[in-house]
């Protein structure tokens, strides 16, 4: 677990790519091109950007997270044979799905099919198009319009924003969220309204600011949910499965440990709060899985490659049966 210095050359042989870029643009150490209004909420430094010669790096561990979901890709493709499956959680424009498919590109190319799950309809548009920047065919892989949950049931979803990636199923389900809802509905005297809402629109009504103190406002909308066991049940192997799914992976994840041990050969899963991140773990722990990364959310490291914090955790774990 967390042997970094195994990974110092891990992006030996890979050249950053660089070249001429249409305005618009950035782009990545492996190519991907990504429009840039699907980053607008998340500032792209000038040389990066569009309408002229550009040239990427090699990811570097001062990247934190987004130097362990490049090494996830790499170790991903590398370790594929025959055919590749990558399935990811909260795909948000689809950033992990292409990103992963671009290095299978790169350094390993076989047939392939991409999983990703989104429960907002802007975002789900936003991933056709990334694919098609880059050179998928959307309809030649899954693109599933929903939230992901631990059952099948329909859930209060937040929806807007796309591109924030904040959006989750877990705080708005919970009993005392429901009662919050139906308390201020009934109390702001739009019992009516709401009904209607939910019967011809299948929403609330309620709009919620998605980040405290800042004005990103997303309606509660009622959204449909798949689970582990209905996106992995056509495959015999999934060859890397990530998710950053806002604090859901904890009622994700654990009913179908079962289902992962015997499909999954590589997990990423950004973690969110200690105590989630701590849960997860012991699971995949007492389950047997390989603990490459754990990182904690919210802190500080020091590494013999260089020093890092992370906003989101990072767990990384490999199937040892597969």
């Amino acid at each position: 677990m967390n042997d970094l210095a195994r990974y110092a050359n891990i992006f030996e042989g890979i050249k950053p790519w660089s070249g001429m870029l249409p305005a618009g643009f950035t782009v990545d150490f492996v190519g991907t091109r990504i429009d840039l209004k699907f980053r607008t909420i998340f500032p792209v430094h000038s040389d990066l950007t569009g309408g002229k010669v550009v040239q990427t790096r090699l990811p570097t561990m001062s990247d934190g997270e987004g130097w362990f979901e490049a090494v996830n890709w790499i170790e991903a493709a590398r370790a594929a044979r025959d055919r590749f499956v990558m399935i990811t959680l909260g795909a948000c424009y689809g950033a992990q799905a292409v990103g992963s498919y671009r290095a299978l590109e790169l350094i390993n190319p076989m047939p392939s099919k991409f999983v990703a799950v989104e429960g907002d309809p802007e975002n789900v548009a936003w991933i056709r198009q990334h694919m098609r920047d880059n050179g998928m065919d959307p309809d030649a892989h899954w693109i599933v319009q929903a939230a992901i949950s631990n059952n099948n049931n329909p859930v209060l979803f937040p929806v807007g924003w796309p591109g924030l990636g904040i959006q989750n199923c877990y705080g708005t389900n919970e009993g005392i969220a429901r009662k919050i809802y139906a308390d201020e509905i009934i109390a702001s005297g739009r019992a009516d309204e709401a009904i209607r809402n939910i019967f011809i629109n299948n929403s609330t009504g309620i709009i919620k600011n998605l980040v405290p103190g800042q004005d990103f406002p997303g309606e509660i909308k009622i959204v449909s949910a798949v689970t582990l066991a209905d996106l992995l049940g056509p495959f015999d192997i999934v060859d890397y499965l990530e998710s950053d799914i806002q604090q859901s992976e904890i009622v994700v994840f654990p009913p179908f440990m079962d289902a992962l041990k015997r499909k999954v050969r590589r997990i990423h899963i950004g973690t969110h709060g200690f105590d989630v991140h701590a849960a997860l773990l012991g699971l995949f722990e007492k389950e047997g899985w390989d603990i490459v990364f754990n990182f904690a959310p919210n802190s500080q490291f020091d590494t013999p490659l260089g020093s890092f914090s992370t906003n989101d955790g990072v767990l990384t774990v490999r199937n040892p049966s597969l």
